[in-house]
């Protein structure tokens, strides 16, 4: 399996709570992840934004790091 880091991405969304928070999600495009990948409680969409970011990067790095300890067949 290879890693495409471009079939990966975040999203942010608002839950609804009072006062306003926000949320972030990673999503894949190719197929549903299996699994939500989401955190919230942020108090602006740009601090939604820069926590998703830095949890995808590790996402990602974490997954690089897996596909390349798996025996290749």
């Amino acid at each position: 399996m290879t890693i495409n880091p471009d079939d990966y991405y975040l999203t942010t969304f608002r839950t609804g709570n009072s006062p306003e928070r926000w949320g972030w999600e990673i999503c894949r495009r190719s197929r549903p992840l299996g699994i939500r990948m989401t955190a919230d409680g942020y108090q602006s969409d740009s601090a939604a934004q820069f926590a998703g970011t830095k949890a995808l990067a590790n996402f990602i790095s974490e997954l690089v790091k897996e596909d390349r300890r798996l025996p290749r067949k």
